[in-house]
Parts: C-alpha cells; sequence; structure tokens
C-alpha cells in the first residue's frame, strides 16, 4: 500500500541540534533517509526549549533550532523545503515550524508577531507547570493576561492553536478565543483519556469541541499516553483510534507522533515503520480510505484550508 504521510509533531529539530545531526542522514526518529517510503512526507518541527534555560534564553534557543534547521544541508539543497502555507501535492517532503511552550515569550508581546515573522505556524502555548502563558496539564490553572492576549494575537495572525499540554482551564480558554475568530483548535499529539486516563490525553468533551471548531487531532505514539502504565506495542493505538472514530473524528484523525521526544512502542524504531501500522489497520479490515486519511489527507485538507500564510 503506497502512502504519504503529513505529521503533526515531531521534536526531531531539537535533537539534531543537541547532537549535531543533519536531517538527511542521521541516528534518529525521523530522517530523509526513513521518509523515503512516502509518496509525500510533511512534518510540522516543533521548536521545544528546555526547561533548564529560563524564558530568555529560551527565545534565543527557539531561533537557534530554527536557524540549524535552515541551515541543513537538505534544505539548503531543497531535498526538504521549509513551509508556511499547504504545500503543493507536488512537494515531496516539507517542513512547518511549530512553537511549543510558549513561555519563551516572556509577557513580551511582540514576539508573537516575530515568530510568525519567523515562520511558526502551529503554537503549543503550554508544555508544563505555570508560566507566564497560564497553566499546563499537570495544573488546574488556567491562562493569564498575557497567555490570552498572547494567544488571541496568535491566532488574529494566522497561527493553529494547539490544546495538547493545557490543563483543562486553559484548554477552555483557547477554545474561546478561537471561537471569538472563528478559527479551528487542534491537539497535535494527544490521545483519548478514556483509553488511557493521563493528564496530557483528551476527554470526550474536548475531542468534540475540537471536531465542532473544525480541529484535527494527532495520535501521540509515546507509549505512556497509549496505555495505562506504558509498556505498549503498536496494537494499542488501535482503541485509540477506534474510540476517536465512533465520536466523529474520521476526517480529523491525524498522526501526531512525538518523534525524537517520547519512547515509543518498539515496533516503530523510526518512522520508516509506521506502515506496519496500517497493515496492522488493513488486516483489522479498516478501508483504505481510512487508512489515507489517518496518515496524510485530513492533514493535508486541514492544512490547506487554515495555513494559507
Amino acid at each position: 500500500m503506497e502512502l504519504s504521510l503529513f505529521d503533526l509533531h515531531c521534536d526531531t529539530a531539537c535533537e539534531m541540534f543537541e547532537k549535531k545531526q543533519a536531517l538527511s542522514r542521521n541516528n534518529l526518529a525521523i530522517s530523509l533517509e526513513s521518509t523515503e517510503k512516502f509518496e509525500h512526507y510533511v512534518q510540522v518541527m516543533a521548536f521545544w526549549t528546555d526547561h533548564r534555560l529560563d524564558d530568555e534564553a529560551g527565545w534565543k534557543r527557539m531561533k537557534q533550532l530554527r536557524e540549524n534547521l535552515l541551515r541543513d544541508p537538505a534544505v539548503l539543497s531543497g531535498d526538504a523545503i521549509c513551509v508556511t502555507a499547504c504545500p503543493t501535492r507536488e512537494t515531496k517532503t516539507a517542513l512547518l515550524f511549530g512553537i511549543e511552550d510558549a513561555r519563551i515569550f516572556a509577557g513580551k508581546i511582540d514576539r508573537v508577531d516575530e515568530a510568525f515573522r519567523l515562520g511558526i505556524r502551529v503554537l503549543t502555548p503550554l508544555w508544563a507547570g505555570e508560566t507566564c502563558i497560564g497553566g499546563s496539564h499537570d495544573t488546574d490553572v488556567g491562562l493569564t493576561d498575557f497567555g490570552k492576549r498572547a494567544i488571541g494575537r496568535a491566532i488574529s495572525l494566522g497561527m493553529i492553536p494547539d490544546i495538547s499540554h493545557a490543563s483543562i482551564r486553559s484548554a477552555e480558554e483557547i477554545f474561546e478565543l478561537a471561537a471569538k475568530q472563528g478559527r479551528p483548535v487542534i491537539a497535535s499529539h494527544s490521545n483519548a483519556s478514556a483509553v488511557c486516563p493521563v493528564s496530557r490525553n483528551l476527554s470526550d468533551a474536548q475531542i468534540g469541541k475540537i471536531l465542532s471548531a473544525g480541529g484535527v487531532i494527532g495520535l501521540n505514539l509515546y507509549t505512556a499516553f497509549l496505555r495505562k502504565g506504558g509498556h505498549a506495542h503498536l496494537s494499542d493505538l488501535l482503541p485509540h483510534i477506534e474510540h476517536f472514530l465512533a465520536l466523529g473524528a474520521e476526517h480529523a484523525l491525524c498522526l501526531g507522533g512525538d518523534w525524537d521526544g517520547a519512547e515509543l512502542p518498539p515496533e516503530l524504531r523510526t518512522v520508516a515503520d509506521l506502515p506496519d501500522l496500517a497493515e496492522l489497520l488493513l488486516a483489522r479490515n479498516y478501508p483504505e480510505t481510512l487508512i489515507r486519511a489517518l496518515f496524510y489527507e485530513n492533514a493535508y485538507a486541514f492544512a490547506k484550508r487554515y495555513l494559507i500564510t
């Protein structure tokens, strides 16, 4: 079965920088070598900064991660193209930029505009704890006043707000901010809480709100979010897929693997192993159209509608 892949979240750009690895060939979960088998490949590259760095140092590191990616030989040669809007179907490999943890805005609203100018199109505003943006999934705190202003500004510019890592209260307020501007909300790398009840996964109510807002959901491959207690295998994705589909997510369910940022099932050493998921779904009588939608078409349709600048 020939497949394309549009993945909503990886930490590969961070690992490339830290480990001095090139995109074309490396020992990471994602490389152009490992994505070669896909007809088309689109990846949201998240720029995440370690909490050991303060907010100011984190802002500097985000820009270093971006520059490192832009200067990669595969990008300079055109083997991978960095884009700010939905790529054409003729593009073999395209990279979109995201920020994971907007604490690095450090209370400075002008940084939202600068981030947009730097090509950031997906904004995951929270990651852990309480920050200048608000409360993350491990708190019961909502957005700060600055967080509301920053996320509202990001939405108005054209960034896509992402509730992965947000607290319940913060997520509710992000939904409200997006609704005011008629824009979608996504969860780039989160699973179903009804299947695996951890704070990083989505409640049925949150899933319903994402769907009604026109958003998409990326299945996270992190073992701790697949099965309670971890120790998950590829087959542990199936209950999450079935739950999302039962809630009407057939046109919104995507992949957001958390590649190079989490412990994945042993069957998934690199992204090159992902077609094994397609084979597993085929063996369970899932139609090819649904599998192609999960791997690529749903995310592509979303990007074509909402990523236009």
